[in-house]
């Protein structure tokens, strides 16, 4: 999701370092960013055209005001996929008392993330930045969901479907273990049969309400 243009306007530095300017769209690479909201859209639409050459912005960069839900679809070449980036949770500096009512859902997150994962070429990145202070279900679901792509090549007794089974109820009665087993079936029916994934969960010790940065690298 783009918020307010901050982490594509970083990408988009990486991506498109003092480059040489051309209109071959296959001579660079391509950035995606999407929002649901319509003054995310605006404001990272203008952040990117204060910074980027706009022989850059108009050849090599889309802004798509849409759900993040269904991936599958929006990038225009499928097989070279290289990161996915997400910055979950709500558009942050709203101007209402209910701007934090707008924000990801556990659901259409994990439908996202799990196309993501089947995109990912092997050495692609998927980092998914999640938020328990504002939605505890969600962050769960991601975690489990990134470990249990690491688990597709565990030789533990159950494999991954043994993992999925041990994920707590929580107080949900087993709702992120069904949604992340649904994922996870998913991308083992639908992705490559020799996928091995390397999976990395960031956060602070002692502040489990912190903001947590879950990265997932397919390296096969």
């Amino acid at each position: 999701t783009c918020g307010n243009g901050k982490d594509c306007l970083a990408l988009a530095k990486m991506l498109f370092p003092a480059v040489r300017v051309t209109s071959d769209k296959s001579a660079q690479p391509q950035l995606i960013g999407i929002d649901i909201q319509s003054r995310a859209i605006a404001n990272t639409q203008r952040s990117l055209l204060s910074s980027l050459p706009s022989e850059i912005y108009y050849n090599h960069v889309s802004i798509l005001e849409q759900s993040h839900e269904h991936l599958m679809d929006v990038p225009t070449d499928t097989q070279s996929v290289g990161l996915v980036c997400y910055n979950l949770g709500y558009l942050p500096g709203g101007t209402t008392d209910n701007y934090k009512e707008t924000q990801t859902q556990t659901q259409t997150t994990l439908n996202s993330i799990t196309d993501a994962s089947l995109l990912l070429r092997v050495g692609g990145l998927l980092s998914v930045m999640t938020y328990p202070g504002s939605n505890l279900e969600e962050s769960r679901a991601v975690e489990h969901f990134a470990e249990g792509l690491a688990m597709l090549t565990t030789r533990d007794v159950g494999g991954w479907k043994g993992y999925v089974d041990g994920i707590p109820d929580y107080d949900d009665e087993g709702g992120v273990r069904e949604i992340v087993s649904r994922a996870l079936e998913r991308v083992v029916a639908e992705g490559s049969k020799k996928q091995t994934w390397r999976v990395f969960l960031h956060k602070p010790l002692g502040r489990p309400l912190s903001p947590v940065l879950v990265t997932a690298m397919r390296i096969k």
